[in-house]
């Protein structure tokens, strides 16, 4: 029985491959396939997949990061759906330095509409909560629905493959003004963000969810 990780076939990443030549022509993709498939790829989870595709984008292809984020852009836009999350996770696995802090996060939220950014934002929660936190709830302001999803899912705490974010796990009263924001959002992809939020809360605070869920 297949996985859903085996999504990844040699003809979808031979597909994609070509999308990156479009942009830039000597993109080698023979190396990038072959590096893929090599060792390991088998016993490789989904999301374990994803990164290791990320991760030797950013090998192969040529420029800094900054001249590189317009072509993920571009390759995103190209390439939609949840099959290409390894486009924002490029971002995780290369933009998190202080000094491409700012930069990742607005790519993240540019790449956000064509699969979801929920993964990869976690890693920048992880380094400095405080100050992401108080971006995503500026975007749960957002006139694009999907950036407001984010602002929801991105922050719950045990979002499934996704690492734990105990710091808002641990005080509910964090992400609380996100889903304030949200509760009656005009977009039920949106208000289902909230719930499965509040879910995740509710293993830990049942009290708390409870009497919120009153309240609201």
């Amino acid at each position: 029985m297949s996985q859903l990780k085996d999504i990844y076939t040699s003809t979808f990443l031979s597909d994609f491959a070509d999308s990156v030549i479009s942009y830039q022509p000597n993109f080698p993709k023979a190396l990038f396939l072959n590096d893929i498939f090599s060792n390991e790829w088998e016993s490789l989870s989904l999301r374990q997949r994803m990164k290791k595709i990320a991760t030797l984008l950013g090998k192969y292809l040529d420029g800094s990061y900054e001249e590189q984020l317009p072509i993920i852009l571009k390759l995103h836009e190209q390439n939609r759906g949840f099959n290409y999350l390894f486009l924002p996770d490029f971002v995780s696995i290369y933009g998190l330095t202080d000094s491409h802090f700012d930069l990742s996060l607005d790519y993240l939220k540019r790449l956000t509409p064509y699969s979801s950014s929920e993964f990869a934002i976690r890693e920048f929660i992880l380094k400095d909560s405080d100050y992401v936190l108080k971006l995503l709830i500026q975007w749960s302001l957002d006139e694009n629905e999907h950036v407001r999803r984010l602002a929801s899912e991105g922050s719950r705490p045990t979002l499934p493959w996704g690492v734990k974010l105990d710091v808002f796990n641990n005080n509910p009263l964090l992400t609380l003004p996100i889903l304030e924001y949200l509760k009656n959002d005009s977009s039920l992809y949106v208000r289902k963000s909230v719930a499965n939020h509040l879910n995740d809360l509710s293993k830990k605070h049942p009290d708390f969810v409870v009497e919120t869920s009153k309240r609201w």
